[in-house]
């Protein structure tokens, strides 16, 4: 029996870099399964340069992978000039500072350009929705109450990696 996958061409997808780390690299069963779900829904994915740089940069194998292969694109943090987006990533680090009980400034900052990255999506770009693949609940209430403050709360969606590969990376069946 199949499932839907939450991924779709109509929407920008927005990825945090504890989904990538958590598949590991190329030889990785998580790897294989998440880049077949990607190719499966023909989609590329956009990866702050952020998440990039958390990741080992470009040398990484998991990102070099996925770059030669084409579902992923590096993508800037939001424009300095977009204040709406500057707002949504404010919005975002006080939230997750506030959840998290420490200072802003300790505040991932890929998780704040994640915020910003949404809405500057959502507002300029030809996009049905925003889709960001997050497994941080932080980044998550922070994303949310940014996109809430903005307006565009039924124009996002947050998943994580099991949303995407299920339970069993390998589709296989273990009869006990």
């Amino acid at each position: 029996m199949g499932r839907s996958s939450p991924l779709s061409t109509a929407n920008a997808i927005l990825v945090d870099a504890n989904v990538l780390f958590a598949i590991g690299g190329p030889q990785n069963a998580k790897y294989r399964s998440f880049r077949r779900e990607v190719r499966r829904a023909d989609v590329v994915l956009k990866l702050p340069q952020r998440v990039v740089d958390e990741l080992g940069g470009t040398g990484s194998d998991r990102i070099q992978t996925a770059l030669d292969e084409g579902w992923v694109e590096i993508v800037d943090a939001p424009s300095l000039r977009d204040a709406d987006a500057i707002n949504a990533s404010d919005i975002a680090r006080r939230t997750i500072a506030n959840a998290d009980d420490k200072p802003e400034h300790e505040v991932e900052k890929a998780d704040t350009i994640l915020a910003g990255l949404a809405i500057q999506y959502l507002a300029d770009r030809n996009t049905e929705g925003v889709t960001v693949l997050t497994g941080d609940t932080g980044a998550q209430r922070g994303i949310e109450a940014a996109v809430r403050t903005h307006g565009y709360e039924d124009s996002i969606a947050i998943y994580n990696l099991y949303d995407i590969i299920g339970d069993d990376p390998d589709d296989s069946l273990t009869i006990i």
